[in-house]
């Protein structure tokens, strides 16, 4: 009887600290507001409290998998391969995939690339940013890498994780509209309250607070919080910049539920005049 009491107890504890356990892998195509999400779990969970709890990697496979804490988020932009399928589902990771128009995600790349923390995504996987720092978005050097392999390498990312078994889908619009309910659902898939309230979490990471705290550093520019505006690219591409990128990109657009609805009237002036006015020091 003791023996059984004994056991009991160990499984019922084991019980709790399962019942305890939060593991989320944010794995997306990049400039989809992973690093964004990723902050808003953080201070809602505490994962940075606990060591290996808070993982941003250019490789999944640099995760300290023998070293994990029952509480953490790791954060990668990596395809839906083995064995990463393998490795998180048995640490019993829930995977959050984020999806973004991909012409916005483009957009958004191309104002990232020149700090230079692109060029290990995918590590390298068919190409890298290099061609693109400090274009316009009506430049062939744009177009062309826009519809470039290394352009389906990273948009296929999200597109790949979308439809996996138990993944859990956010899009990026619906995150910007209500990033409180969008937490929300997230905690029911997760099955385990947040440590701070979601409202408390999603107030210290506002996207106006972010950019405007990445302004006043002065050892880097601002790059991970621009715009953060859905739909800015029907001001930023021609209607035939648009309907090209898109043409190669559309298995994609498909796959997530995205449809390139170009602005008739924008031609390559007004949308080269449109980008500029947005590229102020350190934004």
């Amino acid at each position: 009887m003791r023996m059984l009491s004994l056991f009991s107890r160990i499984r019922g504890k084991r019980h709790e600290n399962r019942s305890n356990q939060v593991r989320i892998a944010v794995i997306s195509t990049p400039r989809c507001g992973n690093t964004w999400l990723r902050l808003m779990l953080n201070n809602a969970y505490q994962f940075d409290r606990h060591d290996n709890g808070e993982l941003h990697l250019y490789s999944p496979f640099e995760t300290p998998w023998s070293a994990l804490p029952e509480r953490c988020v790791m954060m990668t932009h990596w395809h839906r391969v083995e064995p990463l399928i393998s490795l998180l589902k048995e640490h019993e990771f829930v995977v959050v995939t984020l999806a973004r128009h991909p012409l916005d995600v483009l957009l958004s790349i191309l104002q990232y690339a020149p700090c230079e923390g692109s060029l290990r995504w995918l590590e390298g996987m068919a190409g890298d940013e290099w061609p693109i720092f400090h274009v316009s978005p009506q430049s062939e050097a744009f177009l062309e890498y826009a519809t470039s392999p290394r352009a389906q390498a990273l948009l296929a990312v999200s597109a790949q994780w979308w439809t996996a078994p138990g993944c859990h889908q956010i899009r990026y619009e619906t995150l910007v509209d209500n990033p409180l309910q969008t937490l929300t659902q997230l905690a029911k898939k997760l099955g385990v309250a947040p440590s701070v309230p979601f409202e408390e979490s999603v107030e210290a990471n506002k996207l106006d607070r972010l950019q405007s705290t990445e302004r006043q550093r002065v050892d880097a520019p601002a790059r991970h919080f621009w715009q953060g505006k859905p739909g800015l690219w029907r001001s930023l591409l021609s209607a035939d910049a648009a309907r090209r990128i898109a043409e190669v990109h559309h298995e994609v657009f498909v796959k997530l539920g995205y449809s390139c609805k170009p602005d008739p009237g924008m031609d390559d002036s007004t949308a080269t005049r449109n980008w500029l006015s947005l590229r102020e020091p350190n934004r």
